[in-house]
C-alpha cells in the first residue's frame, strides 16, 4: 500500500522565522494514525522552477512510530576532540559563530586568519547593501561540515561549508568564499517574499553576480579572479552568472552609476526588481550595456595581444 501525504490527512510544520535551516513535518490523520503501510511515496516537486538557486533539497528523511521511544540524534560524524564554536564580536552589535566541532583541524585557521575578515568584513556588507528600514541580522553562523560535497552554501543566517574543500583552499579562495556567502546572508532576499505578495523574481545571475563582485573587486581585487581574458572571452555575457556577472557589474560601476549594486540591491531585497532599473540608473537597457561591456572587453583583449606580439 502507498499513502500520499497530501491525501493522507493533515499535516503540521515547525520553521524557523528567519528562513532557511531544518524543517519538521508530523503527518497525522484526523482519526489518529494513517494506518499501516508498507510503501511511502513522496511526492517532490521544485519549490521555485524558474530558478536554479531557490529549491528544496533534503538531507535526511525519517519515518518513526508515534509511540516509540524517544532517542537522542546522533551526528552522522561523531566530531574528534574538543566541541570547537568560535564567537566573533563585530562593530554594530553583530556575532558571527564559526563552528569546526566536526572539523577540528580547521580550527587554528578558523580563529586566526578567517575570523579578523568576518570581523571586518560583515559589517562592511551591511554598509554595502542597504535598503529603506532594512537592519542586516544580527546572529550568523558558520559551519564547517565532514560530510558536505561542493563548496559552501547559505541558508538564512547559516552559512554551510565542505570541508574537504576548504582544506584545500585555505591559502586561496577559502577566505573570499566566505564573504561570498555572508554577502548572501546580508541580501536576505527572502524578505521579498514574505513581505511582498507581488514581489518579482531577482534573476539568479543579479543575485550571484553581486556577491562576486564584492568578493573579487572590492575584497580581494589583487588576485584578479573575476578577470576576463581571451581564454574566457567567448563565454562572457553579462548575464553569465558568478565572476562574469561580477565582472559586468564592476564594468557599470565603473562606467555609468556607481551605486549600481545599491539600487539592485535594494529591489531584489523589496521584490520589486526590474530591468527598467538598468534604463533609469544608466539610460541604456541591460543588453546594451551588455553588448558594450563585451565590445569594450574585446578591444582591450586585442590591444593586449598586439602589445605582447611587439615584445
Amino acid at each position: 500500500m502507498r499513502v500520499e501525504a497530501a491525501r493522507a490527512g493533515r499535516y503540521a510544520t515547525e520553521r524557523r522565522e528567519d528562513g532557511g535551516g531544518q524543517y519538521g513535518v508530523s503527518i497525522s490523520d484526523s482519526g489518529g494514525i494513517l494506518g499501516k503501510v508498507r510503501y511511502l511515496l513522496f511526492d517532490i516537486s521544485p519549490t521555485m522552477s524558474a530558478s536554479s538557486f531557490g529549491n528544496t533539497f533534503y538531507s535526511e528523511i525519517d519515518v518513526v512510530e508515534p509511540n516509540a521511544p524517544v532517542v537522542a540524534a546522533v551526528p552522522a560524524i561523531q566530531p574528534a576532540g574538543d566541541v570547537r564554536r568560535e564567537i566573533v564580536d563585530a562593530e554594530g552589535g553583530y556575532q558571527i559563530t564559526i563552528d569546526t566541532t566536526e572539523t577540528p583541524d580547521l580550527t587554528d585557521w578558523a580563529q586566526k586568519d578567517l575570523a579578523p575578515v568576518v570581523r571586518i568584513w560583515y559589517p562592511k556588507l551591511v554598509k554595502m547593501l542597504p535598503s529603506e528600514g532594512y537592519e542586516a541580522p544580527k546572529r550568523v553562523s558558520v559551519t564547517f561540515s565532514a560530510s558536505m560535497q561542493g563548496v559552501a552554501a547559505t541558508g538564512g543566517t547559516r552559512v554551510r561549508c565542505a570541508a574537504s574543500w576548504f582544506r584545500q583552499n585555505l591559502q586561496g579562495e577559502a577566505k573570499g568564499a566566505i564573504v561570498h556567502e555572508l554577502a548572501h546572508v546580508v541580501q536576505n532576499y527572502g524578505l521579498a517574499r514574505r513581505n511582498n505578495p507581488s514581489a518579482t523574481r531577482t534573476p539568479g545571475w543579479i543575485v550571484e553576480g553581486i556577491c562576486d563582485y564584492i568578493r573579487w573587486f572590492l575584497y580581494e581585487p589583487q588576485t584578479h579572479g573575476a578577470d576576463i581574458t581571451a581564454r574566457n572571452i567567448a563565454r562572457a555575457r553579462y548575464d553569465a552568472n558568478y565572476r562574469i556577472s561580477g565582472n559586468f557589474l564592476n564594468w557599470v560601476t565603473q562606467t555609468y552609476d556607481k551605486d549600481i549594486v545599491r539600487k539592485l540591491n535594494a529591489a531584489a531585497r523589496e521584490g520589486k526588481y526590474s530591468e527598467d532599473l538598468w534604463k533609469t540608473a544608466t539610460g541604456h537597457t541591460v543588453q546594451e550595456l551588455g553588448d558594450e561591456w563585451k565590445a569594450a572587453l574585446e578591444k582591450k583583449i586585442a590591444a593586449e595581444a598586439t602589445e605582447q606580439q611587439k615584445k
